[in-house]
């Protein structure tokens, strides 16, 4: 008897990163009303750093026009979403394969504490959207000096 299954390996990826993030408490865990994989389609990757300024995300958005994407935060949950067209030029052509994805995509971030939403700054080039998120003065790391007393 043959039994056929459908891997889905990406979708596997984000459920095993989203448990870790509850498990572990991952200060960008997505937010758990995050949309599912099978609700868009397609989820845009991502890279996130920090630094003692602040914490910078890359979302890798090809083929994506800055007008087809928006960025908001509401109650300190940091939303990218957005939607990718695909081409209307079909006539002419035909498709032995189409992988490319299209569509709308949203993926969503709870953000650490200490956050100057108001000073969040997003730019977009060559496909890929950064984001520069300040961390509160209070946050940021102060070296104290030590001073020899005689």
């Amino acid at each position: 008897m043959t039994y056929l299954t459908t891997r889905r390996p990406v979708r596997n990826l984000f459920n095993l990163h989203n448990e870790m993030g509850r498990v572990f408490g991952d200060l960008f865990a997505p937010h758990e009303d995050a949309t599912e994989t099978k609700e868009t389609s397609w989820i845009p990757t991502v890279d996130i750093s920090e630094t003692g300024n602040g914490y910078e995300i890359r979302a890798d958005l090809p083929g994506v026009s800055e007008d087809d994407v928006n960025v908001s935060v509401t109650d300190n949950v940091l939303t990218v979403r957005g939607e990718k067209q695909q081409e209307k030029e079909t006539e002419g052509k035909n498709y032995h394969r189409v992988e490319r994805r299209y569509g709308s995509f949203q993926r969503r971030f709870t953000l650490p504490r200490h956050i100057e939403t108001d000073a969040i700054k997003a730019e977009f080039k060559d496909g890929v959207l950064t984001l520069g998120i300040p961390k509160a003065e209070a946050e940021k790391p102060t070296e104290i000096p030590i001073t020899v007393s005689s």
